[in-house]
């Protein structure tokens, strides 16, 4: 998808394969999930691509939860013994 115009774009490349990118400007926050899986490596592998057009209140809900979930993961991660 080219970047709209007059909006932010952040692309955030996952380790999996995947994409997330947001788009956003004054008057929308967009959410684009993508998952590309070439055929020549996994003919049968889905590739797909949805976005989502969020208001304010749920992009602080879904950051809210995505921050408790991190938070929860590395409190319960162990931890690099300091030199």
């Amino acid at each position: 998808m080219t970047t709209p115009k007059n909006m932010r774009a952040q692309t955030f490349t996952l380790k999996n394969g995947g994409a997330v990118h947001t788009y956003i400007n004054d008057d929308a926050i967009i959410l684009q999930i993508r998952k590309t899986t070439p055929s020549e490596e996994d003919l049968l592998q889905p590739s797909f691509k949805v976005a989502v057009n969020l208001s304010p209140q749920e992009a602080m809900a879904i950051a809210t939860e995505l921050l408790l979930a991190v938070s929860k993961h590395l409190k319960d991660s162990p931890q690099p013994e300091k030199s």
